[in-house]
């Protein structure tokens, strides 16, 4: 099992309205994509200063999975939609074992 952990931080100007949209868009996401085992996500809880804003973990049975999501055209759909929210994008993949 791949795991891939996203970390995002919004530009400043980002509406609550428009995290909230994004939020959906995940959980559209996760229904679409049949590579995806398993897919959780939410805006940080704000308990600390020193975090992002955004957390994604993603799972997949194989490389070929993980790539598959990266090139659906519904994943892609949904960067051209949301990238513009964003300032910074931090990723990880690991194995699961």
């Amino acid at each position: 099992m791949i795991r891939q952990i996203t970390l995002i931080r919004f530009k400043p100007d980002v509406e609550v309205g428009e995290v909230r949209a994004m939020t959906e868009g995940f959980k559209t996401l996760s229904n679409v994509i049949p590579t995806v085992s398993r897919f959780e996500f939410g805006p940080d809880l704000e308990i600390r200063d020193d975090t992002w804003d955004y957390a994604l973990v993603i799972d997949f049975v194989s490389e070929g999975d993980l790539f598959a999501y990266r090139d659906h055209p519904t994943h892609l759909s949904f960067v051209d939609r949301f990238m513009p929210l964003i300032d910074e994008v931090a990723r990880v993949q690991y194995l699961v074992e």
